[in-house]
């Protein structure tokens, strides 16, 4: 198995009915192949089906398989955290349906669950019931997670969290770094609730003698012999290498192909043929070329030779075409695998026909206001979609979106797009991340405070700005602003003031968009969207409050204005 660009595990597993003639438990380890080991890393599931449900073990088994298929089958933009949660959810869901409808009392699918994901330098861990996880590193052993039970009558336990008992969930769930040696062990109550942690911390530390799989049973063994009464499973896992170690060959794996020469009509490569020049900058060219076997345009987009040796810069170029893979809405441009194999370094990104936003406003200086909002609600489908993948454009700017004559505006260009899956990556440096376009892109990432969302909003609703008014909102001033101070200063230009047409209720939109704190800006995107195409009270002058508040610069201008003239008229009374 290729573990040699992430990290490396040693791992065992053994499960026991024990007296029971059924055993309710399950338990699997996954240790994916190729680039899905860095993307999504390593799992391991165990399981206990409530014995006094009528499908426990089902329940058990629907888990585990569950877990090891639908988390390795969710986008690789997720973290493993909003992987894991929607994967736990979307399972209890299933088994309280099929408790309801396949069940006397409509509890019949009851399990505990809990499982690791390693990934990067990180453990994630998400659990819920009395099955546990214990960590040995070095000499300290200790239990990572907790039970979720509670006591009753003379010594009894009952669980008060477990996948299928009720349609809410809440998981447990943490994330710790990890080390190289650390040994995880997860288990099942037959064993815990019969060994002590000196016993458990003994097996654990003599594992490597014996083998983890005979480590496992062993502990099993133990615990019937300590009268276990249950199923008993355990999972012993030990960190060999977490992947820093093999960074250099990563960046191997990724400079394999060189780049390509320079390119000009007429000219051929891997079943593209040339056809024009589209742009050339100074970090990469793109071009206008057709595919032979089907005849359809594409935009190829090579790398600059300047950046050969940077690897930064060229694990961000290849994370461009890979995004574009990933994105599938009609609001966001694609990218395409060559049909027979790729010799050289490039992307092959769809071609889409249009004008770019940028020059449409040059030609559209008196817009139709109903046209802008239109173009924004586009915009901003495509900019949902991608957030949905937890992905953050961070360059979105109106060179950056074409307007297609059937599809409507489309984003394009990913080569500063924030995949948070990714970051979860040690082996990814991702450096020589630029920031987006300066008058476009928020206050937050000048501050080199975390972005977000409202990150991307804060850049939407500077370009729906300038298509209504031909300016930015906050004017030159904005682009050399370079600490809080230099922003607190900054005042929102009205659109009306430049665009009598646009609407009060419209230009509120804006300003609450654009707010250089953005706590201040929209919770959600469906909000914003609504606001610019209805008349929102609270941006109407009668309920726009005090005018101190709406402006207090200028109403305290006028105020020393007034003071002024009251001051000259009392003068030329007294000389009178």
């Amino acid at each position: 198995m290729p573990l040699e660009f992430a990290l490396k595990i040693e791992a065992g597993m053994s499960s026991d009915a024990g007296p029971n003639e059924q055993n309710d438990d399950c338990l699997g380890v996954r240790v994916p192949e190729g680039i899905e080991l860095i993307t999504k890393g390593i799992a391991a599931v165990i399981a206990d089906g409530v014995s006094a449900a009528e499908h426990g073990k089902q329940a058990a088994e629907i888990c585990v398989q569950g877990f090891l298929n639908d988390y390795y089958d969710a986008p690789e933009a997720w973290t493993v955290a909003t992987c894991g949660n929607k994967v736990f959810q979307s399972l209890n869901r299933w088994l309280y349906g099929l408790g309801r409808s396949n069940s006397r009392d409509g509890r019949g699918y009851v399990t505990t669950m809990t499982s690791l994901v390693f990934k990067g330098g990180s453990v994630h861990i998400f659990h819920v019931g009395d099955t546990r996880i214990y960590r040995l590193r070095g000499d300290d052993f200790e239990q990572l997670t907790r039970d979720h039970s509670f006591s009753y009558g003379r010594g009894g336990t009952g669980l008060a969290r477990a996948m299928g008992m009720d349609t809410g969930l809440d998981v447990e769930t943490s994330n710790l770094p990890v080390e190289e040696g650390d040994r995880y062990l997860l288990t099942t109550d037959g064993i815990h609730g019969f060994l002590t942690d000196a016993v458990l911390k003994s097996s654990v530390e003599a594992a490597e003698k014996e083998g983890f799989d005979l480590a496992c049973g062993e502990l099993c063994r133990k615990a019937l012999a300590a009268n276990s009464n249950d199923n008993c499973s355990a999972i012993l896992i030990e960190v060999l290498g977490i992947g820093a170690a093999s960074k250099r060959e990563h960046q191997r794996h990724f400079k394999r192909l060189p780049f390509p020469p320079d390119l000009a009509p007429g000219m051929k490569m891997d079943g593209y043929e040339i056809e024009e020049e589209l742009q050339a900058t100074s970090r990469s060219q793109t071009y206008i070329a057709r595919e032979a076997e089907s005849g359809r345009l594409v935009v190829i987009k090579t790398p600059s030779v300047t950046f050969e040796d940077d690897t930064g810069y060229i694990e961000r170029f290849i994370m461009e075409g890979w995004i574009g893979k990933k994105l599938k809405h009609e609001r966001l441009a694609r990218a395409f695998a060559p049909p027979h194999g790729q010799n050289f370094l490039y992307t092959v990104l769809e071609y889409i026909e249009g004008q770019s936003l940028e020059q449409w406003i040059r030609e559209n200086p008196t817009p139709d206001v109903r046209r802008v909002t239109t173009m924004a609600r586009e915009i901003l489908q495509g900019l949902r979609a991608m957030h949905r993948m937890e992905m953050l454009h961070q360059d979105l700017k109106p060179s950056n979106i074409i307007l297609h004559p059937e599809r409507g505006a489309v984003i394009i260009d990913y080569g500063s797009t924030h995949v948070a899956g990714l970051q979860e990556i040690n082996a990814f440096s991702l450096g020589g991340h630029a920031l987006g376009t300066l008058g476009y892109s928020a206050p937050e990432y000048f501050l080199e405070k975390k972005p977000s969302r409202m990150s991307d909003m804060f850049s939407l609703g500077v370009i729906v700005y300038e298509m209504l008014t031909g300016k930015l909102p906050y004017g030159e001033r904005y682009e050399r602003c370079q600490s809080v101070r230099d922003f607190s200063v900054l005042e929102y230009q009205p659109a009306t003031k430049y665009n009598s047409h646009v609407p009060v209720w419209l230009d509120g939109a804006l300003r609450k968009a654009v707010a250089i704190n953005p706590h201040l800006r929209y919770e959600s995107y469906s909000e914003f969207e609504y606001d610019i195409e209805h008349p929102n009270p609270k941006f109407l002058p009668e309920n726009a409050g005090p005018f101190i508040e709406r402006n207090p610069v200028l109403f305290w201008k006028i105020v020393a204005g007034a003071l002024l003239a009251a001051e000259v008229a009392t003068l030329l009374w007294f000389l009178r």
